[in-house]
């Protein structure tokens, strides 16, 4: 399995998903929930990353590439982490894929600007 580039982002944007779930609701209006798995899903990253070199937009560009688009999970490295003492998302449990397309901007001379929005999927 393919592995993200390992560049520190500038800022970084996590929103925990929910427990997948399937509400019934009864004739009486009355309604109750079952609890269809022990893990998040719909979980959200925003990766920032800013001044990035040609070479590192090209091996994110590489990496989108070999991933097809949104189509193959992959694994997050450290860096992507980095500043965090444990890690708020287990790498056991889930894999991320491309939530969509990213653009990419031009930030200074041979500098580029990229946000890049990730969804959890379970290992």
């Amino acid at each position: 399995m393919a592995t993200f580039p390992a560049i520190t982002p500038n800022a970084r944007t996590l929103t925990f998903g929910d427990y997948p779930q399937l509400e019934y609701s009864g004739p009486s209006g009355a309604s109750v929930r079952f609890l269809q798995n022990t893990k998040r899903v719909r979980q959200r990253l925003i990766l920032v990353f800013n001044s990035l070199t040609e070479s590192q937009i090209t091996s994110i560009l590489d990496h989108y590439n070999g991933q097809e688009g949104s189509l193959i999970p992959f694994d997050l490295p450290a860096e992507t982490w980095a500043g965090y003492a444990t890690v708020p998302v287990s790498t056991v449990d889930y894999n991320w894929r491309y939530a969509s397309a990213f653009s990419i901007e031009p930030s200074a001379v041979r500098r580029f600007s990229v946000s890049i929005e990730l969804e959890s999927v379970i290992a």
